[in-house]
């Protein structure tokens, strides 16, 4: 397969693959869908500066005129970050985004699919897709959990989206063979808050263990996701028994209005970061820092074992 055709990598990102230097892929979702302008462009700066200070490398990934992009120039992430007409994709939406040439934002497993592409192992976002509450009824589940079981990478995030069914999520983890851990906790995340009620399969104590894991894992099997989720930091929490009736408010609302499919995660963090009085979004935009520079470290690591 030549990859030339579809792959197109930044200047230092392709330095970083010669060198064999710690990389991060960043997603571009959650600049152009997940929130909004100026935040989105100031994140994604912020992000990628992070990155930067731990003496590595940001990959940060979208689809730029039918081609994956590993790497996005100053001018990209400014026009991802205002553009309107940028369609979400995910790794289903990969080949027809290339084929009809268009500009697209990859979600976390749209990522993951490029970065695997790419020999990126690392990812940093915020919080991952997952089973929904009305799954039962609506059998909604993020594409997220199948690519982060099928590719061998350390997807950090603060755990799935509280607005998800995070117990259902984490069963369906491991149903797919998901390694996943807490950084430095027992119980697993829920984006906004620290806990969720349910106990992490693993406690991750340190990047070196997270980094052993890893490469152990990556010897032993052929594609299999380590997802690490880390809490966000406690001084910018937003507990559970606050944010949990903003989001059933939200959902209700969302059912009322028929927003379903890819239109109901931007619908609903909207709506939480109006019901919070903007608590949310300067919650959500901590939290991702917080997993960059904890990727960044464990990328590091792993590019000396």
């Amino acid at each position: 397969m030549n990859l030339k055709s579809y792959l197109e990598f930044g200047p230092a990102v392709h330095m970083a693959l010669i060198e064999k230097k710690p990389i991060i892929a960043l997603e571009t979702s959650i600049i152009s869908q997940g929130l909004p302008y100026p935040h989105n462009h100031e994140t994604a700066q912020l992000l990628e500066e992070t990155i930067r200070q731990q003496d590595c490398t940001p990959a940060t990934i979208g689809i730029v005129r039918g081609k994956i992009k590993v790497g996005l120039t100053p001018e990209e992430l400014n026009f991802f970050s205002t553009e309107a007409d940028i369609k979400k994709i995910n790794n289903r939406d990969i080949p027809v985004a290339l084929v009809r040439g268009w500009n697209g934002a990859t979600t976390v497993s749209g990522t993951l699919a490029c970065a695997k592409l790419a020999s990126v192992e690392v990812l940093a976002t915020g919080g991952i897709g997952g089973i929904h509450r009305e799954f039962s009824e609506t059998h909604d589940m993020s594409a997220d959990l199948q690519q982060i079981a099928n590719t061998t990478a350390i997807t950090v995030c603060s755990g799935a989206k509280a607005i998800l069914d995070i117990p259902k999520t984490l069963e369906m983890l491991e149903s797919l063979g998901v390694i996943v851990g807490t950084y430095q906790n027992e119980e697993f995340p829920a984006f906004w808050s620290r806990n969720s009620g349910c106990q992490s399969p693993l406690r991750l104590n340190t990047v070196e263990e997270i980094s052993a894991i890893f490469k152990t894992s990556k010897q032993l099997f052929n594609e299999k996701g380590f997802l690490v989720a880390n809490p966000i930091p406690v001084e910018f929490e937003i507990p559970r028994n606050i944010i949990e009736p903003f989001i059933k408010d939200s959902l209700a609302k969302a059912q009322v209005q028929n927003v379903k499919g890819k239109e109901l995660t931007p619908y609903l963090l909207n709506s939480l970061n109006e019901l919070s009085s903007g608590q949310s979004l300067i919650s959500n935009i901590k939290l991702i820092k917080n997993n960059a520079n904890l990727a960044a470290q464990i990328a590091k690591k792993l590019s000396i074992i």
